[in-house]
């Protein structure tokens, strides 16, 4: 699978659109000629970008990994207190669209791809770590003994608040998973500062 970085003009038009055929409908039920049907883009041009499906999955999930960040994060960006920012980024109302109630893109590549592709499993299971590493940068801005095993906790509270949001396509199941967020931080032993002469 061919490895890609920055994508931009006709490249970004395919993968913009083929991004909500997969998310819709799958990727192994979605072929390349219907991830653009009613485009305008010709196979030609398709085929010029992406020579295989799996190199238009790739272009796609790294979409979704650099979005997703923004998408769920930067509505909450302006809260200084990043306890507060965890907490409050579990707000649904905060978010406006599909997004809640799609699940989680990375982990329908990883289940469809499991022990078929192992790339693109992997392209997946670093989308919903997206959540992780940026939950991470928080803990650590507020000063938790185990930022680690805080970040990985929470983001198990996105995975799973995503998994039942798209299967009852409601999103009380954030609001269970914003007061979950809340008793973890109150219960998280906070780094301990040094004492003097030690």
């Amino acid at each position: 699978m061919e490895q890609r970085t920055e994508i931009e003009g006709k490249e970004l038009e395919i993968v913009k659109y083929a991004f909500d055929r997969f998310y819709d409908a799958g990727f192994h039920a979605t072929g390349m000629e219907a991830a653009m049907a009613g485009s305008g883009i010709s196979k030609r041009t398709l085929y010029k970008y992406f020579p295989s499906k799996e190199d238009l999955i790739a272009a796609v999930l790294r979409l979704y990994s650099e979005g997703i960040v923004h998408e769920l994060f930067d509505p909450v960006a302006h809260i200084s207190d990043p306890r507060e920012q965890i907490i409050e980024f579990f707000d649904v109302r905060k978010i406006t669209g599909r997004m809640l109630t799609r699940g989680c893109l990375g982990m329908k590549a990883a289940q469809e791809y499991a022990g078929k592709h192992e790339g693109i499993v992997e392209l997946g299971i670093a989308a919903t770590s997206r959540g992780e590493v940026k939950f991470l940068e928080l803990c650590k801005q507020a000063g938790f003994a185990k930022p680690q095993r805080l970040a990985r906790q929470l983001n198990l509270l996105l995975q799973g608040a995503l998994a039942l949001s798209h299967a009852s396509g409601e999103t009380s199941a954030f609001l269970l998973a914003k007061d979950a967020a809340s008793t973890i931080l109150e219960n998280a032993p906070l780094v301990q500062p040094a004492r003097a002469g030690s």
